[in-house]
């Protein structure tokens, strides 16, 4: 195992490295836009909040079309808008708007989950208060959401790691990409297992620092 990490050190490191701009940028973008998403479609849904149904309708239909798409076809569908938007369909780049696309449609349902579930009494509690919709949202659904945002983040990210595994077949690199080529294709199975075992390692640091935050922040 270590002679198979020294021969393909410098490989790995860079297809680790390309998994990760795919990952990072796509989720970053993801957190920026899915929270507010989340909160219009919940806003949307809610009578002492926006109550517009029919602008419900039309975008949990947007979000659900995403998230039924074959991811692998999805790929293929935006070939023409990424060309257009970064003048390319190739590479790391252009793996980045799908699996922002896949990755907001995901998370923003689970904002959206973790409104309806607050309690009626902190409902009530707000507007008795007298505050506007913007500080219900703010000062009273945010805060006690913030740990169910947290671990549904952990689980979105952990999913988009897997995606982006696939992305090898707009040449954008990365882990999965690297088992297959040259792993699989190349009939050398131990170096794909040890690609296996790397991305269990990464889930598994993923998922345990989204309960590190996610426990330092409901002991605050």
């Amino acid at each position: 195992m270590i002679k198979l990490i020294e021969r393909n050190f410098e490989k790995i490191v860079e297809a680790f490295w390309e998994t990760n701009f795919m990952l990072f940028t796509s989720m970053f973008l993801c957190i920026i836009l899915a929270i507010p998403l989340g909160i219009l479609l919940f806003s949307f849904k809610k009578q002492y909040l926006l109550n517009k149904p029919l602008a419900y309708q039309i975008l949990s239909i947007l979000l659900n079309t995403i998230r039924s798409v074959p991811f692998l076809i999805f790929i293929f569908i935006l070939i023409p808008v990424n060309r257009f938007i970064f003048n390319t369909s190739f590479g790391n780049i252009a793996a980045i708007l799908p699996l922002t696309l896949v990755s907001v449609s995901l998370y923003s349902r689970f904002v959206e989950q973790a409104l309806l579930n607050i309690p009626t009494k902190i409902v009530d509690r707000a507007v008795s208060m007298g505050a506007s919709k913007i500080q219900i949202i703010r000062y009273f659904f945010i805060p006690y959401i913030k740990v169910d945002l947290i671990l549904s983040f952990t689980s979105v990210t952990i999913s988009v790691l897997s995606y982006s595994t696939v992305m090898g077949v707009i040449g954008a690199g990365g882990l999965g990409e690297f088992a297959y080529r040259y792993g699989y294709q190349e009939y050398d199975y131990p170096l794909m297992y040890l690609v296996v075992i790397i991305f269990i390692i990464y889930v598994y640091i993923i998922q345990n620092l989204g309960y590190f935050v996610a426990n330092k922040i409901l002991k605050k």
